[in-house]
């Protein structure tokens, strides 16, 4: 899953320039790339994801804030064609939520709105242990004990009733917090405002 993924005027991605490079598949949020357009930049930022595997876009949504308006930070879902005998197909998501320490009721709601919609791609009916597994990564800039991730992940109330997400790190049995945003890396800006926290997911 990319984040802030470029996308140039004349079309050129990114992940697809990555994917060639790699031997890899991507797929890009191209109808929403003008969303989140930084003024002094040439180009464009967007999600976007690459696999091992043939995918295709199922859905593309902008997120809606607290106010219920759509927003520039969305969600983006791929069917992933990976073969029967290394596992099967299944479905992936990546997305970029609201920053900000203040900002928690925005990147709830942006967060109520995903879980929503993959939830819905993996089926409507909300038959969900019969149909194909998810995989949701991205930054979603809140720590594991934010409100939102907590709704998300079924520590407290969950934003789809009996449909949960999985936290990976704390599946495998990691006893550290798997700080993302952290002062031990030396590209963090010794500026950073509170670093050492887990952002990604």
């Amino acid at each position: 899953m990319l984040q802030e993924s470029w996308v140039e005027p004349d079309g050129t991605a990114q992940a697809h320039v990555l994917a060639e490079r790699l031997g890899m598949f991507a797929v890009t949020a191209f109808e929403l790339a003008g969303f989140d357009r930084y003024p002094e930049a040439p180009y464009w930022v967007v999600n976007a994801i690459l696999t091992r595997w043939p995918s295709q876009i199922l859905k593309a949504v902008p997120l809606r804030d607290e106010s219920a308006a759509s927003t520039w930070r969305h969600v983006l879902i791929a069917s992933v064609e990976r073969p029967d005998e290394e596992g099967g197909p299944f479905l992936a998501a990546g997305t970029h939520l609201e920053h900000g320490l203040d900002r928690m009721l925005t990147r709830s709601a942006q967060l109520a709105h995903l879980v929503a919609e993959v939830s819905d791609a993996i089926s409507p009916s909300g038959a969900w242990r019969d149909e194909l597994p998810a995989l949701v990564a991205g930054d979603f800039n809140a720590v594991p004990w934010s409100d939102e991730i907590r709704q998300a992940t079924g520590a407290s109330t969950p934003f789809v009733p009996g449909f949960v997400l999985v936290d990976a790190w704390d599946a495998c049995g990691n006893v550290s917090r798997g700080d993302t945003w952290s002062s031990a890396n030396p590209l963090v800006p010794r500026r950073a405002v509170h670093p050492n926290r887990r952002l990604d997911y």
